[in-house]
């Protein structure tokens, strides 16, 4: 073979190997390519179940509030304890509240020297200046309560002199013992009413005399709920009367006491604020022991302090007649929804009901607490953490359960994911 031939030939060699070479290249830049994108796609984030809730955050319960006897005058508020107010009248128009601010002397005084069930507390000795006291007072036609000097009271009767038969003279009595003047006292009862929230409510004394101490029904309803909290104040604003060292009997001033399942709590009655009650009712409404309380400020008329107690009475029979107890949540309900593009959606589900004392129209809160981080896996019947279902203070804690299984994302779908 000549020289030519062989040279032809190696030349149509190269020729020949070069698409090869090529096509080598392109499939090793492909599969690179590939590769890549693999590892891509494996190392992307995977994207977070996503937590859809299905219950609302707050709900009214069906029907209409309900209608209540409302004054003709005045204002008034009525409400459920701890389950929050059922309706009110009149909006937060300010009254002299007479003696229902002994109601705040009563707090503040058991807040500063607290006693409990049985308890008769410190000795107060009576002075001279307190017998003038109850001179004065008795003279200006005020209630009171007869002391001699050197008279021993109990911090416990003192408080049943103040809360029973009204006795200005025993709230003023208090105030001096507890802060060394009235004014001064007074300065604290202000200082509770800030405390308790109460916007509208002003005290210029200890025992509701002067028409300067001023407050509302809504007001003074949550004093009437701190007081009644007391198991001592309660106590003795159920009482129909307390003997006292030297006044002797004294019977209660709230004429409505023990009727109508009323257990409390005050009267009030100056010239420059009509008549004034605050009440509290225990009632059993289907094996639930239920307490409504309310308060009637600004009733007038010829006889204004009757016609609150009237008034007061038949709010807390109506009330208690609206009053029921609901299921506001039924087992098996689907409280959220767990979602993730790589898995079937996950319902949680209530384990059980939730039954509350209610009335119609009233507003229900629903609040998820989870125990447990919402990510794969999770397995069929996992606790996931509880629901609070609450109308006002009241709660019902209810298990919600997975119920359905959430699975990891799978190598196929990170794979194909787009």
């Amino acid at each position: 073979m000549s020289p030519y031939d062989t040279t032809r030939r190696a030349s149509h060699a190269a020729r020949s190997d070069a698409p090869l070479a090529m096509s080598r290249i392109v499939v090793t830049l492909v599969v690179i390519v590939v590769l890549v994108l693999v590892v891509v796609q494996l190392v992307r984030s995977t994207p977070a179940p996503a937590l859809t809730m299905d219950v609302p955050a707050s709900h009214s319960l069906p029907g209409g509030p309900p209608s209540l006897p409302w004054p003709s005058m005045g204002t008034a508020t009525v409400a459920v304890e701890g389950a929050g107010t059922m309706g009110s009248y009149g909006g937060d128009q300010q009254y002299a509240i007479a003696s229902l601010t002994k109601m705040m002397t009563a707090l503040v005084i058991l807040d500063d020297h607290p006693l409990t069930l049985g308890e008769s507390g410190p000795s107060i000795t009576i002075t001279q200046a307190d017998v003038q006291q109850y001179l004065t007072d008795k003279s200006e036609g005020d209630s009171v309560v007869a002391v001699t000097p050197g008279e021993k009271i109990t911090e416990l009767q003192a408080l049943e002199g103040a809360l029973i038969p009204s006795g200005d003279n025993m709230a003023e009595l208090l105030a001096d013992w507890d802060a060394g003047s009235v004014p001064a006292f007074v300065t604290r009862m202000d200082q509770r009413a800030q405390a308790l929230g109460l916007h509208h409510t002003h005290y210029a004394d200890a025992s509701g005399v002067n028409p300067a101490t001023v407050s509302t029904a809504r007001d003074q309803l949550k004093v009437a709920e701190a007081a009644m909290a007391n198991p001592v104040f309660a106590g003795i604003v159920s009482m129909a009367q307390v003997t006292l060292p030297v006044a002797g009997v004294q019977p209660n001033v709230n004429a409505d006491l023990g009727k109508n399942g009323i257990v409390g709590v005050k009267t009030g009655w100056v010239p420059a604020g009509g008549g004034s009650f605050v009440f509290a009712a225990q009632h059993t409404v289907d094996a639930h022991k239920v307490t409504v309380i309310g308060a009637v400020l600004g009733q007038q008329g010829v006889t204004p302090l009757p016609t609150a107690l009237s008034v007061g009475s038949s709010l807390a029979t109506a009330a208690a007649g609206a009053v029921q107890v609901d299921q506001v949540l039924a087992k098996g309900t689907t409280v959220a929804t767990i979602t993730a593009p790589y898995s079937s959606s996950v319902p949680l589900v209530a384990a059980s009901g939730a039954t509350l004392v209610a009335w119609p129209g009233a507003t229900v809160t629903e609040t998820l607490h989870l125990t447990r981080k919402v990510a794969a896996p999770i397995v069929k019947g996992s606790p996931m953490g509880n629901l609070v279902v609450s109308i006002g203070s009241e709660q019902a804690s209810v298990p919600v359960v997975a119920e359905g299984s959430l699975s990891g994302a799978s190598l196929t779908w990170k794979l194909t994911r787009t």
